[in-house]
């Protein structure tokens, strides 16, 4: 993991700030291999602004860039980077503080009642199926298509409407005769994980997923009627570029949720050690049930005046992936919800479809770093005192750019490592890869091929392939890269996966599992609408580095406007 320092002169100080990131984070990158989940204590002191001390509601809407910046000039990169995992804590919890029906905090955080987010537009309220404008912000919860029958169920506006398995999905990229990168949008998409494929835990449930948008976001996403294909159209012919308002400390500024629950099954999951709500299933069928659901990710995006390529924080469900089993609930162990420590399956691919009980087996790949889990316990005890179920829940990381200022490696002549990698969103963000298991379970490695998944057999094919290679070059053709450990040639992890182009750089196996902003980097906007084959309308897509300003729900989930 290499680890670049916002560059604010082109002193031989800052050269040797340069060197002395990267230095900290080869050790970093070493200690973390052995550092404990737990540590023992936060061995920092001092300096207030590397801990919180007490919960609050209201959370500043972006670091202190003063701060920041000071902190960098003095070479002390690891009290930066805590900076933005303070900010995430604070975040996470004012998102999740109780509110009363005027909106207003609660006293406490152990409090019933709606949590901030819980006010938000959900995704579908803003990309109607029929393109049509949203209502207003604090207007009725709007459903359209398959979902406007449960708008009849009385407890429609208190309860949860879960519909996805997807975190991010929507549409098959297609190339025409022409040359043009369309996209064709494919409905049944809808049931797969982040471009890949649904996971189930340990009981056979489905996880789902739901996705809110701050106030900021919405408003600009329908003052330029972004909200379908066709005023993104209007808006890019008319040279436009998509700039999400970006917040400061006292403003906020353009913020999006995905959220990841799972059906909490009785006797065995305990309620109470989760954000837990009822919420209406939908499933692939067309039916739905109602279900008690837990909250087990959440992935906070947010476009500050710091980071103009958006601060990407994640937290997870403390007992997804590992349990201490001499906790019991109603007298049995505490079991993991997606890895059975007795089961010989492989880890983070696509499961057995065919078997009775259908299960992922997930292993984080990339440990929580030893200062955040050090943050983490010392957040979770604060929680606890307080008796908020948010004590289960843990910090994975935050990534945020070093140097906000530097453009997106752009030579696509030459794909220089590790520049090609590391800054292929600009903004030189650290660190390099960050991602949520239970959202990115398939993005832990060279984990597709083409456009599908690799099945347990490639995986096999490629270690076997990697094994008799004797360079630390992948072959031009076939699946030869080494899931297991996260090797992959490098270009899976650069612009447009250049595999055809300066084989010697692009070939190169590294490491590599997935960035939340290298991913969202590629996101972008209908540029135009034209006919193809079949005289059939088809939607051309903008897809430069950040075309779409790190927002994926543009090109994944606006439609046509109907007449």
């Amino acid at each position: 993991m290499l680890t670049f320092f916002y560059q604010r002169k082109k002193t031989a100080l800052a050269s040797l700030l340069i060197i002395a990131g990267l230095t900290a984070s080869l050790w970093a990158c070493r200690s973390q291999n052995t550092a404990s989940s737990e540590p023992d204590a936060d061995p920092e002191a001092g300096e207030s602004y590397l801990h919180i001390t007490k919960l609050s509601p209201d959370a500043p809407y972006d670091v202190d860039t003063a701060l920041e910046h000071k902190l960098i000039d003095a070479g002390q990169f690891d009290e930066t980077n805590r900076l933005f995992d303070v900010w995430a804590w604070e975040t996470f919890i004012a998102l999740n503080w109780p509110l009363e029906a005027d909106g207003k905090p609660k006293s406490s955080i152990s409090d019933e009642g709606k949590r901030k987010w819980e006010f938000w537009k959900e995704s579908f309220e803003v990309f109607k199926d029929d393109g049509s404008k949203p209502t207003v912000w604090n207007g009725k919860k709007e459903l359209s298509g398959k979902l406007s029958a449960l708008v009849k169920r009385p407890a429609m506006e208190d309860t949860l409407i879960l519909f996805r398995t997807s975190a991010l999905s929507g549409l098959v990229a297609k190339t025409t005769k022409k040359g043009h990168h369309v996209f064709v949008r494919d409905s049944a998409d809808e049931v797969n994980q982040a471009f890949t494929s649904p996971i189930w835990d340990q009981h056979g449930n489905e996880v789902r997923y739901e996705i809110r948008m701050g106030r900021q976001e919405v408003e600009y996403i329908v003052q330029n009627e972004l909200y379908n294909i066709d005023g993104q159209v209007k808006f890019s012919k008319a040279g436009n570029k998509v700039t999400f308002p970006s917040g400061d400390v006292t403003k906020e500024g353009s913020i999006e949720l995905k959220l990841a629950w799972k059906i909490l099954v009785k006797d065995v999951d305990d309620p109470n050690r989760y954000l837990s709500k009822p919420a209406y299933v939908y499933e692939r069928d067309g039916s739905f049930h109602l279900a008690y659901v837990g909250l087990i990710g959440m992935h906070i995006s947010a476009k500050t005046v710091s980071s103009p390529q958006w601060m990407w924080a994640t937290f997870e469900q403390i007992d997804n992936l590992e349990t201490n089993p001499l906790e019991k609930v109603k007298g049995k162990p505490l079991q993991p919800s997606f890895y059975d420590p007795s089961s010989l399956s492989p880890v983070n691919l696509i499961p057995d479809t065919t078997a009775k009980v259908i299960k992922n087996q997930i292993q984080r790949v990339l440990p929580i770093p030893g200062a955040t889990a050090a943050l983490n316990k010392q957040v979770r005890a604060l929680l606890k005192t307080n008796k908020s179920f948010l004590q289960y829940y843990q910090l994975i990381g935050t990534q945020w750019p070093t140097r906000p200022s530097a453009a997106p490696y752009s030579d696509t002549t030459v794909y220089k490592l590790p520049d090609a990698v590391v800054n292929k969103a600009g903004g030189y963000p650290t660190p390099t890869y960050l991602t949520n298991m239970i959202m990115e379970t398939y993005f832990q490695g060279a984990t597709t091929s083409g456009s599908n998944p690799l099945s347990a057999e490639e995986v096999v094919a490629i270690q076997k392939a990697l094994m008799t290679n004797p360079v630390n070059k992948a072959p031009t053709t076939g699946t030869t890269y080494n899931y297991m450990i996260g090797n992959e040639p490098a270009f899976y992890q650069m612009p447009n996966f250049p595999k055809n182009k300066d084989i010697s750089n692009t070939h190169t196996v590294i490491f590599g599992t997935e960035s939340c902003v290298g991913c969202h980097s590629s996101a972008g906007i209908a540029s135009d609408i034209i006919k193809t084959s079949g005289n059939t309308d088809s939607v051309v897509y903008n897809t430069a580095t950040a075309a779409g300003d790190f927002e994926w729900l543009l090109q994944l989930k606006a439609h046509r406007k109907r007449p």
